[in-house]
């Protein structure tokens, strides 16, 4: 990979870029606006929800964001959805009564909202920043509102602190639906349709865009950033990064908290 081979820039959210405050660093922005202006794509890749990114990426004004782990792609040049792979509603509502009759906190992501039930609202506020709860929707019945709209659904996103009842989530809904399920981390499991992932999603978008495999580079930390890594030319682990995402990538870089995405791309755009 050099500066003149690059083309596309993907990049996880949290635990690669994402400092504690929620955002990124001033020393990353600047070097991918550099990028940017070099012609080279700068794509966020997260299973966060499409209104769940933070300003200091929104402020980058990038053309292409792939949200809740490659459920969405929303060309932001024209603010309209560009791809899309959907959990259809009915199976959706009857996961997200299963899964919360097994005891677990859902979310889920409709187009660009992230919704959950106004009842977990405390335990919300225990687990995640004013930031990002501010930009998600209380209902008062989950259920009832994907039933209510009758729209596909982009990801079920499910917390819990107790592994025993994870395990159950996970065991049961896989026997149940056919779904994938991927995590970002051992508090919580991401269910969306089969073959769902970042990986697919920013394969659809090269296509697209007529870009190589070789002329791109990943970074992520988490098991759901295995298959975008695995996809492109030169997938990179943060140094804290979870064993899955570690094996499937070619090298591994400085740590989040260390800026390490934004050390590498200096050193190969000679910044």
């Amino acid at each position: 990979m050099t500066k003149d081979t690059l083309r596309l820039i993907a990049f996880d959210m949290d635990g690669t870029v994402l400092q504690r405050d929620g955002e990124i660093t001033e020393r990353l922005q600047n070097i991918l606006r550099k990028a940017m202006e070099r012609g080279i794509y700068v794509v966020p890749c997260s299973g966060r929800g499409r209104m769940q990114v933070p300003p200091s990426v929104e402020v980058l004004k990038v053309p292409y964001t792939i949200t809740s782990n490659g459920g969405l792609i929303w060309d932001e040049t024209q603010d309209q959805r560009l791809y899309a792979d959907l959990i259809p509603w009915e199976m959706a509502a009857e996961m997200y009564r299963d899964i919360t009759d097994l005891g677990g906190l859902a979310c889920f992501h409709i187009d660009r909202g992230v919704y959950y039930e106004e009842a977990d609202r405390e335990m919300l506020e225990q687990r995640y920043t004013f930031s990002r709860l501010a930009v998600m929707r209380a209902v008062p019945d989950g259920e009832g509102l994907i039933r209510e709209r009758k729209e596909g659904i982009e990801k079920i996103f499910v917390r819990t602190e107790n592994i025993e009842v994870r395990a159950r989530i996970r065991d049961t809904v896989l026997q149940k639906y056919p779904v994938f399920c991927s995590s970002s981390s051992m508090k919580n499991l991401e269910f969306s349709m089969p073959g769902c992932t970042k990986g697919k999603a920013l394969q659809w978008l090269c296509d697209h865009l007529q870009i190589a495999p070789s002329q791109v580079v990943a970074f992520g930390d988490g098991e759901n950033d295995k298959e975008m890594l695995t996809f492109a030319g030169l997938g990179l682990a943060v140094s804290d990064a979870g064993d899955v995402c570690r094996a499937a990538a070619d090298g591994v870089i400085d740590s989040c908290g260390e800026d390490g995405v934004a050390i590498w791309l200096e050193q190969l755009l000679g910044e």
